[in-house]
Order: C-alpha cells, then structure tokens, then sequence
C-alpha cells in the first residue's frame, strides 16, 4: 500500500501518537514501522501510519461542495531534502480538514484564480503579477500575498471535472471566484528557463493528479 506509483507519489504517510494507531487503521491507514525518509521517523511513543490518498478521479466531485477554505499551502510534497511545490488548498468539512492538493510540479504555476496565475518564476512577476510572490533568499524583490484575503473563508458551491481541467466555484458572501486547476492554459506563465510553458502531464487525466490529503500527512515523491 505504501508503494503507490501513483503519478509522481511513492508514499503517503503521517506520524501519529501511538495511543491513537487503531483509529487511524480503522480509516483504512496501517501502521509501517520501517518507513524512513531523511529526518522524517516516528520516535518513540508515535507510529508511522501509511495509506493511499483518493483521487479526484475516484471520488464523487459533489463531496466537495460546502467545503469552507481555511487556507492554502505551496509546499506540500517532499523527496528528502527539498519539495515539488505541491499547491494545495485546504478545505474543511463537518471538522475535518483536508488538502486538495494538485500533485505536479510547481503547480501553483498551473493554477488560474479568476484568470490570474497563483504563482510564477521570479522572472514573470511584472508581467503576470501572481497571487503570491514569496520568493525566500530575495530580498530584494517585493514580496506579495493577495491570495489570503481573497479566498479564506469561502466556500465551494460548485464543482466542474474534465480531462484537462477541475474548476472550482468559490462564494464568499455574494461574491463568486474562479479557482481552476489546469493541465495547459495559453494564459500561464512560461517556465523558469524561458521555454514556453509545458502541460503539468503527459499521462491520464487532471484527475489522476488531484488528491485529498490529510492536513498532517506528507506526499513522498
């Protein structure tokens, strides 16, 4: 179970106090003692759970709608020492709280909010102004989130899945947004090298690519 191969994740795991294994075995995640990555064990007292992460692909889309955005992460994933840049957004549901997370590279860069790119390379700030420029190391450049403010809060009151994209309603108040996760917009930034952007995929469809993750848990790629 812990060996997925699913698109880019190997392994979905997550650290828990040992008092509370079988209530995580009972939601289908087991107990992997041996699982290593770098720094990231379980100690003593805790145990090292393991499962598999459901894809949009496999769950019902309408189970998200009412689900509130209690923030976002650009981060998630990790091979080790560093991170594909998972983008996810955090939903919380009847109080469980789960990333919606689209696993590709650098996905922020593949994602549009009412036709405007979440993030960027440093070098298309100026001209596609993201909702995020966060670039540690730089201090230099101007450093923006309007991405919080924006949709912390709303809720998700419509849902739209296709091959290429997944489009999700966002309501705040009497106020509608656009979040959607692309395979391939012409709207996006190009890549970091210049190149023209790529698709995020080759393989499949969006779907097999979107997960929902536990708020605690780590995506191994």
């Amino acid at each position: 179970m812990s060996e997925l191969k699913m698109g880019l994740i190997e392994k979905y795991s997550m650290i828990v106090p040992a008092a509370e294994k079988e209530t995580w075995e009972a939601k289908g995640w087991r107990e992997e003692s041996t699982f290593r990555d770098f720094h990231y064990e379980a100690e003593e007292g805790e145990a090292m759970m393991t499962a598999r992460p459901q894809t949009m692909t496999e769950m019902d889309k309408d189970a998200l709608l009412g689900s509130r955005v209690a923030g976002y992460s650009t981060h998630l994933g990790t091979y080790g020492m560093g991170g594909p840049g998972f983008f996810g957004l955090l939903l919380e549901q009847d109080g469980v709280r789960q990333y919606l997370v689209y696993a590709v590279w650098a996905s922020g860069q593949y994602i549009l909010l009412d036709g405007r790119v979440i993030e960027c390379h440093l070098n298309y700030n100026k001209s596609h102004r993201p909702w995020i420029s966060s670039w540690a190391g730089e201090p230099e450049e101007e450093q923006w989130d309007e991405l919080t403010p924006k949709v912390t809060g709303s809720r998700v009151t419509a849902v739209h899945l296709t091959g290429e994209e997944l489009q999700l309603e966002l309501t705040q108040g009497n106020v509608q947004h656009q979040f959607v996760f692309h395979q391939y917009h012409p709207d996006l930034p190009p890549m970091g090298n210049g190149q023209p952007r790529k698709p995020a995929f080759e393989d499949g469809v969006i779907g097999d690519y979107i997960v929902l993750s536990e708020e605690n848990a780590v995506l191994h790629v």
